[in-house]
């Protein structure tokens, strides 16, 4: 167990619960027993690890990754979400970066990075969230309440693949963020 526990990267006040170290340990039994993965996922870590609740007997578990290791996981994520959603039956399993925004420097002379801000930050977790399947299109419903409405067109190649979740991404990203919005496939012509 030990070694399924380096899969997790945490401060050293913090201990993983027990899904973390479930999926730890699901990473880690893919590492080994997986020639093809072994070498991807040897140097990959991940922060954290939740499950929400998206509907009445549905549920998703996110995997907050570091934001320095994300494109390594992206390049694995197809093969590795299967395969954790083989074993967490019942759950989709969603890779999201660990981005945190910085509030607005209060003197000229701190500089905030632009991936730092809060546009930004929602900008990338809306494409984390949505990961496999590209985005193509955005819109913008500003309601007269003062309320707005985001609907997110994806590419409707992966519409087989992935039209069953789509209320989970929507559900998951305004758990991550607030915000409501609606992802759908791109209309055809």
């Amino acid at each position: 167990m030990l070694t399924a526990l380096r899969k997790i990267h945490k401060s050293k006040d913090q201990t993983p619960d027990e899904l973390e170290t479930q999926i730890a340990q699901a990473i880690f039994d893919l590492e080994v027993n997986n020639k093809d993965l072994k070498a991807e996922l040897q140097p990959l870590t991940f922060s954290s690890a939740k499950e929400v609740k998206v509907g009445k007997d549905k549920s998703a578990i996110i995997v907050f990754v570091p934001v320095r290791q994300i494109q390594a996981w992206k390049k694995v994520q197809g093969r590795l979400v299967r395969e954790l959603e083989k074993k967490f039956s019942g759950k989709t399993i969603l890779m999201v970066g660990q981005r945190k925004a910085l509030s607005k420097p209060t003197s000229n002379k701190v500089h905030r990075p632009r991936a730092r801000n809060l546009a930004e930050v929602q900008e990338r977790l809306m494409e984390d969230v949505a990961h496999p399947v590209e985005i193509v299109g955005r819109r913008t419903r500003f309601r007269t309440d003062g309320g707005q409405h985001i609907r997110i067109f994806l590419d409707s190649k992966e519409k087989n693949n992935f039209e069953s979740k789509l209320h989970t991404l929507s559900v998951v990203y305004r758990m991550l963020t607030g915000k409501r919005v609606t992802y759908e496939f791109q209309p055809t012509a």
